[in-house]
C-alpha cells in the first residue's frame, strides 16, 4: 500500500533552497527610477497628427457627399428636346406656361410641323380651344 503522507521536501533539503536571488539594492534602484519624472518630448508632427487625421476625414466626407449629391441630383434646366419629349404628358397650356422666354418659338419649328404633330397625337380642336 502507498503512503500518501510523504512530503518530498522533508526527504531532500536541497529542494527547500531558493534557486533565484535578487541583486543587492535592486528594489531601491527601481523605486528611485519610478520617482523621477520623465519629460516626454513630442515632435511637432506628433502633436499635429491627430488634428490632421480629423481634417483629412472631414475633407473626404465632404467631397464624397458632394460627389454623390451631384451624381444623383437631376439637372434642373430643360432643353428644347426635353420640352418636346415631355409634351405628351402635359397639356398645351402647361407647355406655354413653362415657356417664359420663348425658346419653343425660337427653336425654328415650322407651323406645319406643329400641326402635323397635333394631328398625329390625336389632340382635337376643342382641347386646343379649351387649353387657352
Amino acid at each position: 500500500m502507498k503512503q500518501t503522507d510523504m512530503d518530498i521536501f522533508q526527504d531532500s533539503p536541497e529542494l527547500k533552497k531558493m534557486p533565484f536571488s535578487v541583486p543587492e539594492s535592486y528594489f531601491d534602484i527601481r523605486k528611485a527610477e519610478l520617482k523621477k519624472p520623465q519629460a516626454k518630448k513630442m515632435s511637432i508632427w506628433g502633436r499635429i497628427s491627430p488634428y490632421a487625421a480629423v481634417a483629412a476625414v472631414f475633407i473626404f466626407m465632404v467631397s464624397a457627399g458632394t460627389f454623390f449629391l451631384e451624381q444623383t441630383t437631376p439637372d434642373q434646366d430643360m432643353t428644347e428636346e426635353d420640352y418636346l419629349l415631355f409634351s405628351d404628358n402635359m397639356t398645351i397650356s402647361a407647355i406655354y406656361e413653362m415657356e417664359e422666354d420663348g425658346q419653343i418659338a425660337e427653336a425654328g419649328i415650322a407651323d406645319e410641323d406643329i400641326i402635323e404633330y397635333l394631328i398625329y397625337s390625336g389632340i382635337t380642336a376643342e382641347e386646343i380651344e379649351n387649353s387657352k
